[in-house]
């Protein structure tokens, strides 16, 4: 059911706004502000009830202030049932606006009951596509209002069925369109497999991006719809996604829950402001990453051994490092779901929980009220945890917590910004981990990339990559000269990219005697790089990589784009 807005802090700015225009002394706003603090009622109600003045009078200043008329609502009955479907009824009941009438040229009449709802009618004709004439009506006959709104079905909101508009006039279609091509391009990127959706407005044009495979595409086809529906259109999503309309100004985050084509599809939402209207970006949530397992990353099986080795521990400090967007959130999920069981309590602290994970004890990150990695870390020790998730190390407290966790019987699993495995014992040490901490806590790391995999239907020989070519990413002079490398030229079933789908490429660094004594002796990184190499068969990601191009699954492009910024 969703609740009616309690216009507290309204009737604050009521009563100041009516003290301004001097239809109540400021004595009176101040000592009624003074009271409802006290009582817990409030302002307005206070103000009428000590018979500083009286509802009537209320909505004659207002309509004296702004030049509104006042009307009267005595039955909801009486409104035009036509225009309570062109707002969404959870934007009534929280905003406190009704739509009262929706006459044939297609013009909007609402009702409010304060002053403070005003800043809110640009947003109803935006959302609409009306234009829209307001009316004052008494403050009690618009809680009657929506009190009897809140009690019919249709104030139960939900997402899956919200706002389907009827098309019974020229304004309902054009808004019924704004819906139509929200869903359509999201239905469309669900069903390409695109990660991210951008929705972005420049100075002379408006444009649609589908991230897929790692990489953004433009929707040129959607750009003139797009730019002609533009504010509509953010609109539209910031509703579905729970999030205030009226607010263009600050950045806002939402989520919205999906049912499209019979399964269950969850979506994270930034609105950012830009100069040219808010940008948006939908990250399209995979749940199969949920029930991904260690086995279908296709490790080989030295290191996927070492990995299940690490995680099926009872203590230590495993970490999987990389850029944004390199798939650190799957393989973490991968480890959860090979250990979780009723026997182990596992806690995780996110920043955002994207996953919902049954048996597990979730906590989302909120760094505005002082819960941040370390703070929950530290309160998670309290909770008798067998095995902790951290999302991501950010600072010396997190990792210094982290460690001492590992160190007291405690699974501690988390995420670095780091380029390689080896790097990121560097990393460590420049944090302030002590190196007989180190090297007493830490087990594993897994360094990872995702590349685009050529597309096995139009798979040809890249005769445009040289001999030097492939020795300047790392072949040897005679690996040059006998290896073959693969691209795809672009055909129907993968869009003309020449690539489908993405795969990963770790590399696996076992924290072994050797790689404890090189941190103790204080070796440096490409010296403990060569004693991995040399001593515990360790293989780098590009390494891994240039054979994946011999075998024809990663183009000479692809390994350029992913591996070489390293």
């Amino acid at each position: 059911m969703t609740a009616i807005k309690i216009p507290n802090e309204n009737d604050h700015q009521l009563a100041l706004f009516l003290s301004g225009i001097g239809s109540i002394s400021t004595d009176d706003a101040q000592n009624a502000i003074a009271s409802s603090e006290e009582s817990g009622k409030g302002v307005i109600n206070t103000l009428v009830q000590s018979g500083v003045t009286n509802e009537l009078e209320i909505a004659n200043s207002i309509s004296n202030a702004y030049g509104l008329e006042v009307v009267h609502l005595p039955n909801i009955s009486e409104i035009d049932e036509m225009a309570l479907t062109v707002l969404p009824h959870n934007f009534i009941l929280q905003n406190r606006i009704i739509p009262i009438k929706l006459d044939a040229n297609g013009e909007l009449s609402v009702a409010i009951a304060d002053n403070t709802s005003l800043n809110l009618i640009s947003s109803v004709r935006t959302l609409t596509n009306t234009s829209v004439k307001t009316f004052i009506i008494p403050i009690t006959e618009m809680d009657k209002a929506l009190i009897s709104l809140s009690g019919t079905p249709s104030a139960e909101i939900k997402i899956l069925e919200e706002e389907e508009l009827p098309v019974v006039e020229d304004s309902e279609a054009r808004s019924s369109v704004v819906i139509d091509f929200v869903d359509n391009i999201i239905a469309d990127a669900v069903r390409l497999g695109v990660s991210d959706i951008h929705i972005e407005m420049f100075k002379s044009y408006a444009r649609l991006r589908y991230r897929l495979d790692g990489v953004l595409h433009e929707k040129e086809e959607c750009a003139e719809e797009l730019q002609e529906r533009y504010a509509a259109i953010v609109t539209r999503i910031k509703i579905m996604s729970s999030l205030d309309i009226a607010e263009r100004r600050l950045p806002q985050d939402g989520a919205i829950s999906l049912e499209i084509d019979g399964r269950g599809v969850d979506f994270r939402v930034s609105v950012l402001p830009t100069g040219f209207g808010e940008r948006v970006v939908l990250r399209i949530l995979d749940r199969s990453s949920i029930s991904l397992t260690i086995e279908k990353l296709a490790l080989n099986p030295d290191d996927e051994k070492a990995l299940l080795d690490a995680i099926r521990s009872p203590q230590g400090l495993v970490l999987v490092t990389g850029p944004t967007g390199s798939g650190k959130s799957t393989t973490l999920y991968a480890a959860l779901s090979e250990i979780n069981e009723v026997g182990l309590n596992i806690m995780t602290a996110e920043d955002p929980v994207e996953y919902a994970i049954d048996g597990i004890g979730q906590v989302q990150i909120k760094e505005k009220i002082g819960l941040t990695f370390s703070a929950a870390l530290r309160s998670f020790l309290r909770q008798d945890p067998e095995v902790i998730l951290v999302g991501e190390i950010r600072d010396k407290e997190t990792v210094d917590i982290a460690v001492k966790s590992s160190l007291t019987g405690h699974l501690v699993l988390s995420t670095l910004h780091t380029n390689d495995s080896v790097s990121t014992i560097s990393r460590l040490l420049n944090m302030g981990v002590p190196p007989y901490l180190l090297t007493s806590a830490l087990t594993l790391i897994v360094a990872q990339r995702l590349v685009r995999s050529i597309c096995p239907h139009c798979k040809i020989e890249d005769t445009s990559v040289t001999s030097d070519n492939l020795q300047a990413i790392g072949f040897t002079e005679e690996e040059a000269k006998h290896s073959s490398v693969y691209i795809g030229k672009g055909c129907k079933k993968c869009d003309n990219l020449g690539a489908k789908g993405r795969r990963g490429i770790y590399e696996i660094l076992r924290i072994t005697d050797n790689i404890k004594s090189a941190i103790l002796t204080d070796k440096t990184t490409m010296e403990i790089l060569t004693i991995a190499q040399e001593k515990d068969d360790f293989r780098t990601m590009q390494s891994i990589g240039r054979n994946l191009m011999t075998e024809g699954v990663l183009s000479y492009k692809e390994f350029q784009r992913v591996m070489m910024v390293i």
